[in-house]
């Protein structure tokens, strides 16, 4: 899908479900820039979408990785082993992608691939205010956005007024995946305040334009306020110390969600929520 003279979106899935998918987009510059890659097979859909211009897989010359999750980096290792690209990354989240978990090599069912095709070195490291440069004039500035991860990062194309923002706004509907409420609050609102964003370009929503950016953050923002909510309701109702599992149940039936929705991931945003210090306040604040 062209998003505008310079940028696709490609829809990957994320297993047999229609509405589970991630979004891997391509920058077409000098050369071609991939800001994350999907799971492990991914890369075909990329390829396909990069040959539909006339051009070819062998331009590819920088992924961007905006955090170190399977689903966005499961395809990295193919793409970087046809191509010979650079791969860049935040420091924070580095580590986890040139070291990753076992599990995620492993198939997760017979005739399934692994989530990711391998560890990938990172080439280059973004920190924040870091500026890509893809060529035909046109610059990226890397925002470092931490909460989802500590070292999430979103990415502004200013000559296209264009926010990648990865996992960081967290679409009501969905599991509520994060490790840090406070800085993910804190970051919400940073990306708010960026005046005459025209493309939001995110992992897990539909890609939209104009206003619809600023509505999609602050629903974000509305939905953090939400999920404490129901985990401050669910842990007053569980005495004792409570079972993550069954805690993590309850938040989820609380929240409309099914009782699968990322079980592990749900635990360990119950337990940052709990643990944080000032969200209270934060959430209050306008």
């Amino acid at each position: 899908m062209q998003i505008t003279p310079h940028i696709h979106a490609v829809r990957t899935p994320l297993g047999p479900a229609p509405d589970r998918f991630v979004y891997v987009y391509l920058v077409y510059g000098n050369d071609i820039t991939v800001i994350d890659t999907g799971f492990n097979g991914s890369e075909k859909l990329v390829y396909e979408d990069i040959r539909s211009t006339g051009r070819d897989p062998s331009e590819i010359g920088l992924i961007i990785l905006t955090h170190s999750h399977p689903d966005h980096t499961g395809s990295a290792k193919a793409i970087r082993d046809l191509t010979g690209c650079m791969v860049a990354a935040h420091p924070l989240d580095a580590p986890a992608i040139e070291n990753v978990d076992p599990m995620l090599l492993k198939s997760p069912a017979p005739g399934i691939p692994p989530m990711v095709g391998g560890p990938v070195p990172i080439d280059r490291l973004l920190n924040d205010g870091d500026i890509v440069r893809p060529g035909k004039g046109l610059t990226a500035e890397v925002l470092h956005t931490p909460g989802h991860t500590p070292g999430s990062i979103s990415l502004f194309l200013r000559e296209e007024m264009a926010l990648f923002t990865g996992d960081t706004v967290q679409a009501p509907g969905r599991a509520p995946i994060y490790t840090d409420p406070v800085a993910l609050v804190r970051s919400l609102r940073r990306l708010k305040g960026i005046p005459g964003i025209r493309h939001y370009l995110p992992g897990h929503d539909v890609p939209a334009e104009g206003d619809v950016t600023y509505r999609r953050l602050e629903d974000s923002l509305n939905y953090i306020r939400h999920v404490h909510a129901a985990i401050k309701k669910a842990r007053s109702e569980i005495p004792g110390s409570p079972d993550p599992q069954a805690l993590a149940d309850r938040v989820l039936s609380e929240l409309g969600l099914p009782r699968a929705a990322a079980l592990p991931f749900i635990a360990r945003t119950i337990h940052a929520d709990l643990t944080a210090e000032g969200l209270d306040d934060l959430l209050k604040e306008e």
